[in-house]
């Protein structure tokens, strides 16, 4: 039996073990949804507190960079006293695992670095310092978005007393911390956001070499490092580094919190500046930073060459290509728009929107064989496009729903990141639009799916599962009729899986209709289709009240069961027993029929 915290999160899946405590996968009762669930055991008041101020600071921030918190509370767990943190559950990998296989593509680094920015400035804005900002401490989900987690050492700026516990310890990771944060504050040099500032550049330098930029072991070695010692450029270590991100990295990890940028708005912006810009292009001149209102989403960005108007003739001719091959889907549409990538990346640079929504488009055509191409292009348009932008908001359903419907292991855990795109989509497209539809079909298969069917399939065997499918799949089937063309093969699945669910368990009046519209050639089905599928058919028509409409098929289906080579025997038997129920309910339609003639007779 699953364990239930405060009768309302039930543990499902242990996903890690720390010094902290636990974390695990548990379903939320209440809302339906799947979450993660922090368990820790505090010794002290103070760690307590921790977990208090996590959940008190992190649970008011909202920005799609930053981990959801969702609540909060204090249980008892095996005889100890436990607190509890339940947050949004995220699938995907933390920047430290990313660099235990290598130092990621540029491009990669500044994309986080500026999506972890743009977290920071979000939490500033609100007046909190994270404090503790580390690669262990960043997600880079399954579809490409960057979440920063963990602001339980996190604090109000402005609150006095606590760079250290209560026995004199400093608070932090010290291979990330920032000299003021060593010192404690002292000397009135305060601690705000530019010491998060200093522990980006600390994992920007990782991200771009790595390696860190003080590199010693012992505390009181990195101590004198962090205070004393000139931070290596980036591309001292690293060949072929823009010289504007050495600089932006070394202003950074300045000694003086007032020689750092002074927002971290500012340093997303000369990321951006930079994952657009020519590798040596200078630094970029710092601008004030742009009210919090505006930072989200981004505006689309564009590469910094001579085709930037947008009434640029070369552009529109690329634009024209593109909007004119989409139209006629020529069969030689993946080649095609190979040559078009190839020429607007060349013509207007490989980060401009319209080469990456043209890589797009090419990803979306191939993903049916080729999946992976859609994968490697969702981190380009995030950067390049924003989370907000249609094109980003489909091609993340695709990749996370299919993954979830259709992928090995547990689909549910892309649950939270799903929920996130659909939300979205509602809000940019409509809840009517055909990708918000797909999202919610392929959540239901998700939760459908759960961790038994590891193959990747998802369907209902039993009526246990055949309920809990349609308690999904049925309120999605009147949008999805109503917007969908008839042919599409996201409503004929749904039909097929409906109807396959009220045969299991029972309904045939419900299953009669729906599989009518899968098989309106009942003569076709029982002559020439699968007789199992044809058997459930015609047996739902006859039960659902049209058994002489029935009847003259099952003829047809039992006479060809008699003639097919094979082990039918079970088969044959059904229909015939189904056959001799219609024929019994067709004979007692027609006396009731007569009965009712005979009164209307005789009542004269």
């Amino acid at each position: 039996m699953q364990e239930t915290i405060e009768g309302r999160y039930q543990l499902d899946e242990l996903l890690g073990r720390g010094g902290f405590g636990e974390v695990w996968r548990a379903k939320d009762s209440r809302v339906g949804r799947w979450v993660a669930v922090k368990i820790g055991y505090p010794e002290t008041p103070e760690e307590t507190r921790r977990f208090e101020r996590e959940a008190s600071l992190a649970g008011n921030l909202t920005h799609p960079n930053i981990a959801t918190i969702h609540d909060f509370g204090r249980t008892e767990r095996g005889g100890r006293d436990a607190v509890f943190l339940v947050m949004e559950l995220l699938q995907g990998r933390s920047l430290a695992e990313a660099l235990e296989g290598g130092v990621p593509p540029l491009a990669d680094a500044l994309e986080w670095a500026g999506r972890i920015a743009d977290a920071l400035g979000a939490a500033h804005d609100a007046g909190i310092v994270h404090r503790d900002v580390k690669p262990a401490n960043v997600m880079v989900t399954e579809s490409g978005v960057v979440k920063v987690l963990d602001f339980g050492i996190a604090k109000s700026q402005g609150t006095p007393g606590t760079e250290l516990t209560a026995t004199g310890m400093i608070i932090g990771s010290f291979p990330y911390m920032a000299p003021e944060r060593w010192t404690g504050g002292a000397n009135g040099v305060p601690v705000d956001g530019r010491a998060d500032l200093y522990a980006l550049g600390c994992v920007l330098t990782e991200l771009l070499t790595g390696r860190r930029p003080f590199p010693a072991r012992e505390m009181h070695e990195l101590l004198a490092q962090h205070l004393t010692t000139a931070p290596p450029a980036p591309g001292s270590l690293r060949e072929g580094l823009p010289g504007a991100l050495d600089a932006l990295v070394l202003d950074l990890l300045a000694k003086d919190p007032r020689e750092r940028p002074a927002t971290a708005g500012e340093v997303s912006r000369r990321l951006a500046e930079l994952a657009r810009g020519p590798a040596d292009a200078p630094a970029p001149v710092p601008v004030p930073a742009a009210p919090a209102a505006s930072s989200w989403p981004p505006p689309p960005s564009y590469s910094p060459t001579v085709h930037t108007a947008a009434g640029d003739p070369v552009r529109s001719m690329l634009e024209r290509r593109l909007r004119q091959l989409l139209e006629d889907a020529p069969t030689d549409l993946v080649p095609r728009l190979d040559m078009l990538v190839a020429d607007v990346s060349e013509e207007l640079g490989a980060h401009d929107a319209l080469a990456v929504r043209t890589a797009y488009h090419r990803a979306m055509a191939v993903r049916g064989h080729s999946p992976i191409d859609l994968e490697r292009i969702l981190p380009r348009m995030v950067r390049v496009l924003g989370l907000e932008h249609p094109d980003t908001i489909t091609a993340r359903a695709a990749y996370v729903g299919e993954a979830a419907a259709y992928g090995s292991g547990d689909g549910r855990r892309h649950e939270a990141e799903l929920r996130e795109v659909i939300e979205q989509a509602v809000r940019v497209l409509g809840a009517d639009d055909p990708v918000t539809l797909s999202a919610r079909y392929h959540l239901a298969g998700a939760l459908q799916r759960g961790d038994a069917a590891r193959d990747g399939r998802w369907g209902s065997d039993t009526p246990a599962q055949a309920h809990a499918e349609r308690t999904w799949l049925a309120p999605l089937l009147p949008d999805l009729e109503r917007r969908l063309p008839a042919g599409s093969p996201v409503l004929v699945d749904v039909r097929r899986r409906l109807a396959h669910d009220a045969w299991l368990l029972g309904d045939f009046a419900a299953a009669a209709p729906l599989y009518l519209r899968l098989y309106p050639d009942l003569g076709g089905l029982s002559e020439r289709g699968d007789p199992e599928t044809a058997y459930r058919v015609l047996r739902s028509v006859g039960e659902a009240g049209e058994p002489g409409r029935a009847l003259g098929h099952l003829k047809a289906l039992l006479h060809r069961l008699h003639l097919t080579v094979g082990n039918t025997h079970w088969l044959t038997h059904e229909v015939t027993e189904t056959r001799d129920a219609c024929r019994r309910a067709l004979r007692e339609e027609r006396l009731s029929e007569l009965g009712g003639g005979l009164s209307r007779l005789f009542g004269r």
